[in-house]
């Protein structure tokens, strides 16, 4: 187990939805000369399948200063923010593919979701799932951290009803802990095995070592939680968390939710959400369907050039992901 912080985080991707005061504070519009240089390069590109697009295919001066801007805020900043301004009416779903993976393309290098290699995932449901990954089912997910360093959610089409997105800054959660029950840190430091979803039919289902739920490197803390893999290896491992873990567990998740903590949205189409996945959690209400048209969601996994300092584990869920991948292309 690494070293526990012991001081209040005072830093921008430590807030609060009380301090926040909305949705609102999170957004960044595009402007019209932004939207014009995005038209631009949509032109420049159209020989190019979307995934095809390269960071040199998607370069303009007034789109660079703006993608500069958000990688600072992503690894240096609040952390978290939601670009808007891409109305659905101006462009198609076709467009808005192409225009999320040019941004991305600023951001990082995009990585594979499933064994199928796909880079630009759709959140969608699919009855014939035979992982059951959560992001395909129309359930609720609760608070959790995702695999990658960067994660982009666009919505595409909205649900009939439901699917509110829910965003929480892990940083702020650490303080909470360090103010009401410090005691409850050391277990959360010392974390626990994972078993994935994607690796469940796997020989190698369960992660090679304990992962924490915080940890901490060169002075930053950062955070890894998903409890449905968390007590998905204490099954496969046939053993119990220990009182201390699960007490501070359930902790983390009724701190995950509360009101002041927590910010609950609507991710409206054509809006990008983007976050540091080691300083924020996120969820997802339950939904329905229209009969005639799914909720969709494109999701971008990033890794920055030169990111945030970390534990090592932080990325072991990555390298599952790309082990099977891997595997199943051998």
């Amino acid at each position: 187990m690494g070293p526990v912080h012991r001081e209040i985080i005072h830093h921008p991707a430590a807030w609060t939805a009380a301090g926040l005061g909305g949705k609102q504070a999170l957004v960044l519009e595009l402007d019209a000369r932004q939207l014009d240089a995005i038209d631009a390069l949509l032109d420049r590109s159209l020989h190019l399948a979307p995934q095809q697009i390269r960071r040199a295919d998607f370069d303009h001066p007034v789109l660079n200063r703006l993608m500069d801007q958000v990688r600072e805020l992503l690894l240096h900043g609040r952390g978290a923010l939601i670009l808007g301004g891409l109305a659905a009416e101006r462009y198609g779903e076709e467009e808005l593919r192409r225009i999320y993976w040019g941004l991305g393309t600023h951001l990082g290098t995009a990585a594979v979701q499933s064994v199928h290699g796909d880079r630009l995932g759709r959140v969608e449901t699919a009855d014939d799932d035979p992982k059951k990954r959560g992001y395909r089912s129309p359930q609720e997910l609760n608070m959790h951290t995702d695999s990658y360093e960067i994660v982009g959610l666009m919505s595409v089409r909205a649900a009939k009803a439901g699917g509110v997105t829910g965003l929480v800054s892990s940083l702020a959660l650490h303080n909470e802990f360090l103010r009401t029950r410090p005691d409850l840190l050391g277990p959360l430091y010392e974390g626990f095995w994972y078993a994935s979803e994607e690796a469940q039919f796997d020989a190698r289902p369960v992660s090679d070592r304990r992962v924490p739920v915080f940890s901490c490197a060169d002075g930053l803390v950062s955070c890894h939680f998903e409890i449905g893999q968390l007590r998905s290896a204490a099954r496969h491992l046939g053993v119990a968390f220990k009182p201390d873990f699960e007490e501070a567990v359930e902790l983390f998740r009724a701190l995950s939710v509360r009101e002041d903590l927590a910010l609950s949205f609507l991710l409206e189409p054509g809006e990008i959400l983007l976050f540091h996945n080691f300083t924020h959690l996120h969820s997802r209400t339950a939904f329905e369907n229209y009969p005639e048209r799914k909720r969709l969601l494109l999701r971008l996994w990033l890794t920055p050039p030169h990111g945030r300092p970390c534990d090592p584990a932080m990325h072991l869920r990555a390298r599952t992901y790309e082990r099977l991948y891997l595997e199943a292309h051998a």
